[in-house]
């Protein structure tokens, strides 16, 4: 599996949206006639759960521990129409058996080489910085990134736009830029003060915004991706157009000064009134 068609769904913050990001990504893209699998490297395995209902026996941290073993063996087809590579506390143990080796974080990228048949690879990550999310950035060619709106939420995707960055000062390029979305945003003044301040500071990078919507409750509920449950609800629009950014970003080249920080970038992203 060629990077170019790995995208890790990237936040260091709980409840910024990533799984339900992925899910929703995910049915978006089988819409549009790709084949996909969701990794989840979440210790908590919430997307796993989501998806399926059998016990896990290995999951990809196993993998990782030791890469001679086939990740190929452990996907699962799922009732949502995405093939599934489960996740389990064995992340953690990866983590811990990896701590002294300096090739550690690159173990996930050889595990995603050997995949093939997939059109798009999309990585769920836990909410913290650290082996699974390091693993990711540099496993994946593109790096999506949900958030809140408010200041904490903008202060943890600057956090996490800079462990992206360090790790490619440090000389180990991974994943470039390619989404921040704005998550669950409502009509309300400090909404809508936060999601102007995502905007002027990142500009183009800034997804169409997913509106706050029942809908998306409605279909974790049935444990669907949005496209299969109400397809003609009103976020289904954002996610279309996401799925069209990630669809031109894994055909094409690299756009000019991708991975760049933006000039704007602070440590804090304006002020939300």
């Amino acid at each position: 599996m060629k990077r170019e068609r790995i995208v890790a769904i990237v936040n260091r913050k709980g409840g910024s949206g990533k799984s339900t990001t992925t899910l929703n990504l995910a049915g978006a893209l089988a819409d549009l006639g790709l084949r996909v699998l969701a990794v989840d490297l979440d210790p908590q395995a919430s997307l796993t759960r989501l998806l399926s209902d059998d016990p896990v026996e290995r999951g990809i941290g196993a993998c990782i521990s030791a890469p001679g073993q086939s990740a190929a063996e452990l996907i699962r087809n799922t009732g949502a129409g995405i093939d599934l590579l489960p996740g389990d506390r064995s992340i953690e143990a990866a983590a811990l058996a990896l701590n002294d080796s300096p090739a550690g974080f690159l173990r996930l990228r050889r595990v995603l080489a050997r995949l093939e048949g997939y059109g798009v690879v999309l990585l769920d990550t836990p909410p913290a910085l650290g082996f699974a999310v390091s693993s990711a950035v540099l496993a994946a060619g593109w790096a999506v990134l949900p958030t809140a709106t408010t200041q904490q939420d903008i202060d943890a995707l600057v956090d996490t736009l800079g462990a992206i960055d360090e790790l490619a000062e440090d000389e180990m390029h991974g994943a470039r830029r390619l989404a921040i979305v704005p998550n669950a945003v409502h009509r309300d003044r400090p909404d809508q003060g936060g999601l102007a301040a995502l905007q002027g500071a990142y500009g183009e990078l800034v997804a169409a915004p997913i509106p706050h919507a029942a809908a998306i409750k409605r279909a974790l509920n049935r444990r669907l991706p949005l496209s299969r449950t109400e397809p003609g609800a009103a976020p289904m629009a954002a996610y279309r157009a996401l799925a069209r950014r990630v669809a031109d970003a894994i055909a094409g080249p690299a756009p000019d000064g991708a991975g760049a920080a933006p000039e704007k970038e602070a440590a804090h992203v304006g002020a939300i009134v």
